[in-house]
């Protein structure tokens, strides 16, 4: 067993470089929680960096890593099933899956936190350049080596955790319907999504109703964790909030008058399931940036309306790379690596309409329009959290405008670079199909 996963992953690294590369970023950045602990553990004004580090960059490890890790073993589906053909029992191919995901996991996240230790000692002085942490150069650094097997440990569960989904559904579909179809649809949640939701629903209504039934002050210094748990109760239901958004949204706009605006919204309704591994990327991106720049203006202004003098409120440069640094690239990895995942299999759904009749100035147009669609999705899935943490603390402060002080410029960036991305995961198998025989496309099945 241990021979045919090795040799699978040998012979389909392409498929598995993608769950490597967020692995890498992963480990990387789990390396940077370890070191500033390591680093801090004996200086106690620090402390508390690392303890606010970490949830942020966690929520968008889970949020990148688990639609990456389902995606991955969905697109292994044909050979799971060749491999049930040759004589593999299912019990034995769900083993498998779930090794080589632990495999990935382990392998990814150790390089990147040997990349870490080595670029740690050098990145601290920038990291820490804010005159807040002056002198930091006093400071005795310590990369924290014996902690980073603790940061493989929770990569590779957190990738079993995203890919048991999967792995089951490879063990248990028969092996000619897997041959038959490439992608099955997906229906409901899972019991693990259903509990996730659940305990991060209480967690976010009970830090909801702390700030609000507490004194302004002490809602102030509480309130930086809002955002990232309104934006973390989505992820286990993203599926369903990006198909209730895009239909609410989509339909406003007229369908018969052009084709290919008709033809997007079909075709991104169709590929939701495959597409959530990019959208939710750019949704946590979207909501943890506005929600946190958000958030610092509306308490500077409550700030200065009391008169509190030396209450600062900004974000400086250090505290803004450790608290939205870590989920920015993990986001931006995790978009990018569900950008080439998903545009394997799009080139065949072009080449169907190309048999079917269809002209490719409107298959051109249709999947400019289809990214400009889940673009727009994510982006009002990311910003309507944002929105609800941001009203929350306006009341709990006491008297502040519900919508008064929303940053949507920061969140916009993120939004622009998501949209090229989609629309790279678009046009790039749109174009391979237009220029190929539809006969060779549609006969090629891996």
């Amino acid at each position: 067993m241990i021979r045919l996963v090795f040799c699978d992953l040998r012979d389909h690294a392409a498929t598995w470089a993608g769950a490597f590369a967020i692995a890498v970023a992963c480990g990387y950045l789990g390396g940077w929680v370890t070191s500033l602990t390591a680093t801090f553990s004996i200086y106690p004004r620090l402390q508390g960096l690392t303890l606010t580090m970490l949830p942020f960059s966690l929520i968008a490890a889970v949020a990148v890593l688990v639609p990456a890790a389902n995606l991955t073993v969905s697109a292994q589906r044909r050979s799971y099933a060749l491999w049930q053909l040759a004589g593999v029992s299912p019990r034995r191919v769900g083993v498998v899956v779930l090794t080589q995901l632990a495999v990935v996991a382990v392998l990814g996240a150790a390089c990147g936190t040997l990349v870490e230790a080595a670029t740690f000692a050098p990145l601290f002085p920038g990291v820490f350049s804010s005159p807040f942490y002056q002198p930091i150069d006093r400071v005795v650094l310590d990369a924290g080596l014996p902690l980073m097997p603790v940061v493989w440990l929770v990569v590779a569960g957190v990738f079993l955790l995203g890919g048991l989904r999967g792995a089951r559904s490879a063990a248990a579909t028969p092996p000619l319907a897997a041959l038959r179809d490439p992608e099955p649809k997906h229906r409901g949640m899972t019991w693990l999504r259903m509990l996730l939701f659940a305990g991060l629903a209480t967690g976010a209504c009970g830090l909801a109703w702390y700030l609000l039934s507490s004194e302004p002050e002490a809602a102030m210094d509480s309130s930086l964790f809002l955002p990232l748990l309104a934006v973390a109760v989505l992820v286990p239901v993203a599926p369903l909030v990006f198909s209730a958004l895009l239909g609410a949204w989509t339909s406003v706009v007229p369908q018969a008058r052009w084709n290919a605006w008709y033809l997007a919204r079909r075709m991104a309704r169709n590929g939701l399931a495959s597409s959530t591994s990019v959208e939710t990327p750019i949704m946590v991106g979207v909501g943890l940036l506005v929600g946190i720049f958000s958030l610092s203006n509306v308490l500077g202004v409550y700030a200065q309306q009391r008169g509190m003098v030396g209450w600062s409120t900004s974000l400086d440069w250090t505290s803004t790379l450790l608290l939205l640094g870590g989920p920015v690239l993990l986001c931006a990895v995790g978009a990018a690596v569900g950008v080439v995942m998903t545009s394997r299999s799009r080139t065949r759904d072009v080449a169907l309409l190309i048999a079917s009749g269809a002209r490719p100035a409107t298959l051109v147009a249709s999947a400019a329009c289809e990214a400009f669609i889940h673009a727009i999705t994510a982006t009002l899935a990311g910003a309507g959290a944002a929105v609800a943490s941001n009203a929350v603390v306006a009341v709990a402060v006491g008297g502040m405008p519900l919508f008064g002080g929303l940053a949507f410029g920061e969140g916009l960036v993120v939004a622009l670079v998501g949209f090229a991305l989609v629309l790279v995961a678009t046009l790039v198998p749109t174009w391979a199909a237009l220029n190929r025989e539809a006969a060779t496309v549609l006969a090629v099945q891996e």
